[in-house]
């Protein structure tokens, strides 16, 4: 029988069997036949593409509500409405002699305040006071001198430096123009990157621009000339309008940009840069590096320019935006219900009276909501009376918006669509907690890319034009700044805010780090706190603290949606805050943690408790022992008592 199969199969040919593996994947038939392949770099199909793609996500922001709306969305979440705060970090790095008024000045003011402070919390508490002196001064002729050690922070020069970049800011100074103020140069920035795949700011440092030298030129994608690709007799490449250096290892740093050369009047034209289209650098602008910000946040190694960061969403945009159009006509036809007349005795039909187009020979009339219209002779009304909207249209259209929102970076379906009637109370917070890591993603990049790089170069220009009082000199020590993009509330503020107490009081982190996730400073915390509450005891306000119950947190989202419909009492403990108290009491009785820290624990989690209450939870609690077995139960193992059953607590709660 193998023989005359062996036959066969090699007279027949044997019945191949399918294998599955990437094959199949790759395969360019069957269910890939419309698949069509693209082996292009990055870099080559960006240059190819470019103006079509760019040309088609800026109608998209132009003219698409939900782009309008994602454009609102990145920059009141990514920069708010106070844009990124500075706190300058410079301390001083040796110990020296201060000669200048205004210096000594703001550190006498610096540690009036502080020991202002000091003081009254030491007198609130019956301690003895202290001053803390960061000044030292030495001499009583008339004529002092100041002393600050190293270590201490420089408060002259973090106030002048923080003071002055605010000054900056303002229209007149930051923008070439005059026009735009710092604020709206950073939407600016980022919008033209998410846009058009990247954006160009070139650092303009001349005293002629202003009082600090130093001003901002915004700079659209299209003028850096993706067309101008060369080798130059340097050695140089120039690879669409960015010239790298040559280096043993293939491209390396960026040395300058070229930019298309302006024209009168090429602002009228459709894309100002598109017709200069050469290979030449006669009409071009050879910018040096070291005074452009290339504003890009590359997804591909060997991208030099990327593409939009909303590419992936043309295609569906567009459809949807022509579908729900085309279901807005439908329906706006279909509530007119309009009526025709017509008549096969009346040579005129029931278009007597009425005006006949010429062109056409029918008659002229426009129609509106209950008209009733008029054919001609022998010709009659076929009605079409479809119904829409669609009964589908809306389960349709959430799904196309969330697909779309996938390829918008930050973006979520809540916001984008304008619909929170369709998420729960769990979905909203787990879709915020993933869009605000992603705005403080893009944050970082904003921060790295542009921020400090502007920072420097105007610090650098206001220390040499003295606008900065400060030496030149020492540029490394003043150039210490820390930027802190902003925060979001909590969804659950109650939660939010007893777990980061609890992760304080365990340790696990600090006061500077939370104050720092809400986009606060601890130290303006403490200091404002501090003066609040001497306002209040020279007013003779009392400066106890309002504190709603935390039985109002929903223990789960289900209780949370429930509570927007139904009174929940305050003042009993949850199922969550219950499981809470108890596992620090079983902490305690296990040995794992002292009587002291169950109390901070405690007075963390359940604010409205007092001391007093606090205290007599855990006053009677102690380390629960475990009665070992002995030699018989051992030998016995079938008649053993489970261990669980032999531990007593030697006190309840």
């Amino acid at each position: 029988m193998n023989i005359f199969r062996k036959a066969w199969n090699r007279i027949f040919g044997a019945k191949q069997t399918q294998q599955r593996g990437f094959r199949e994947l790759v395969g360019l038939g069957g269910i890939n036949k419309d698949w069509t392949l693209n082996g292009q770099s990055d870099d080559a199909d960006m240059w190819i593409n470019a103006y079509a793609l760019t040309t088609r996500v800026r109608d998209l922001f132009k003219t698409n509500p939900m782009y309008q709306a994602y454009r609102e969305t990145l920059w009141a979440n990514v920069f708010g409405s106070e844009g990124l705060m500075l706190r300058m970090k410079v301390k001083e790095q040796e110990d020296r002699v201060i000669h200048s008024a205004d210096e000594k000045s703001a550190f006498r003011d610096f540690d009036k305040r502080r020991n202002r402070v000091a003081e009254y919390v030491a007198k609130r508490n019956g301690l003895d006071f202290t001053p803390h002196t960061t000044l030292q001064e030495f001499g009583t002729n008339g004529s002092r001198v100041a002393q600050v050690k190293v270590g201490e922070p420089d408060v002259f020069a973090n106030q002048l430096i923080e003071r002055k970049w605010k000054e900056w800011q303002r229209k007149e100074f930051c923008d070439v123009r005059g026009t735009r103020n710092y604020q709206t140069i950073r939407q600016l920035r980022l919008i033209g990157a998410v846009r058009d795949g990247d954006f160009f700011i070139r650092l303009i440092r001349d005293t002629r621009a202003n009082k600090f030298g130093f001003t901002l030129q915004m700079i659209n994608a299209e003028w850096c000339d993706r067309f101008f690709n060369a080798t130059l007799e340097n050695g140089n490449e120039v690879r669409m309008g960015i010239e790298y250096e040559f280096s043993p290892w293939g491209l390396g740093r960026v040395v300058a940009y070229h930019f298309i050369k302006r024209q009168p009047k090429d602002w009228q034209w459709q894309n100002g840069g598109l017709w200069n289209m050469s290979s030449g650098g006669g009409l071009h602008d050879r910018v040096d590096a070291r005074d452009i910000v290339h504003y890009a946040r590359p997804v591909d190694a060997d991208s030099t320019r990327p593409a939009p960061w909303v590419a992936s969403t043309i295609p569906k945009s567009r459809q949807l935006d022509q579908y729900e159009l085309a279901e807005v006509v439908a329906a706006r036809a279909q509530a007119c219900k309009t009526g025709w007349l017509y008549s096969d005795v009346n040579p005129e039909g029931g278009a007597s009276g009425v005006p006949i187009d010429p062109a056409t020979g029918l008659p002229s009339q426009p129609l509106g909501p209950g008209d009733i219209g008029a054919l001609p002779w022998g010709v009659k009304y076929q009605s079409n009376d479809p119904t829409h909207p669609n009964g589908n249209f809306e389960n349709f259209r959430q799904g196309m918006v969330r697909s779309l929102c996938a390829g918008m970076p930050g973006a979520n379906y809540a916001t984008i669509a304008n619909d929170y009637a369709s998420i729960n109370f769990s979905a909203g917070r787990l879709q915020r907690l993933d869009s605000n890591e992603l705005y403080k993603l893009i944050q970082q990049f904003d921060i790295d890319t542009a921020e400090i790089p502007i920072f420097e170069a105007w610090l650098e220009m206001a220390l040499l034009t003295g606008q900065v009082a400060l030496p030149l000199a020492k540029f490394q020590k003043f150039n210490k700044p820390v930027f802190q993009g902003r925060r979001w509330g909590s969804v659950d503020e109650i939660k939010e805010v007893t777990a980061a107490a609890l992760r304080v009081a365990n340790g696990f982190s600090s006061d500077q780090r939370e104050c720092a996730a809400f986009g606060v400073d601890l130290e303006d915390i403490l200091f404002e706190q501090a003066e609040s509450n001497m306002l209040k005891d020279e007013l003779g306000i009392g400066t106890a603290k309002t504190v709603e119950s935390s039985g109002n947190a929903p223990a789960n989202a289900d209780a949370a949606d429930a509570a927007e419909s139904a009174q929940i009492q305050g003042t009993g403990l949850n199922g969550a805050q219950i499981e809470a108290l108890l596992s620090i009491v079983n902490r305690v009785t296990t040995g794992e943690i002292d009587i002291a820290t169950a109390n901070a624990l405690i007075a963390a989690a359940f604010p409205l408790m007092t001391p007093a209450e606090v205290s007599a939870i855990t006053a009677h609690l102690e380390v629960m022992e475990v009665e070992e077995p002995n030699e018989t139960e051992t030998e016995k193992p079938e008649t053993a008592i489970p261990a669980a059953k032999k531990q007593r607590k030697k006190s309840r709660v």
